[in-house]
């Protein structure tokens, strides 16, 4: 079981790394949200399912889950608002 905990946390960390080279290499603003917004879900939902295999269902388990949903629908809500103040600085309707 500790494997595949190790796993799921060598994934959000590759995911991490992943995005970073993202935000580097994407050339405009609306293209490095999208990278953020990956990184947003895929890392919350594996670090969320290593507590998961780690605790089992458990206050802690469920606290990370809590967290988890209420980052993810934040994060949504910032990139909306972000993307929205880009384009518009751009000069462009949504």
């Amino acid at each position: 079981m500790t494997v595949v905990i190790g796993i799921l946390l060598a994934l959000a960390v590759a995911v991490t790394w992943l995005s970073a080279l993202a935000l580097w290499r994407l050339p405009r603003a609306l293209d490095r949200l999208h990278a953020l917004a990956f990184l947003n879900v895929a890392a919350s939902g594996l670090v969320t399912g290593a507590a998961f295999l780690s605790d089992g269902i458990s206050g802690r388990s469920l606290k990370i889950l809590v967290m988890m949903v209420i980052f993810v629908g934040w994060a949504a809500v910032l990139s909306h608002v972000s993307g929205r103040a880009v384009l518009m600085r751009e000069g462009r309707s949504a």
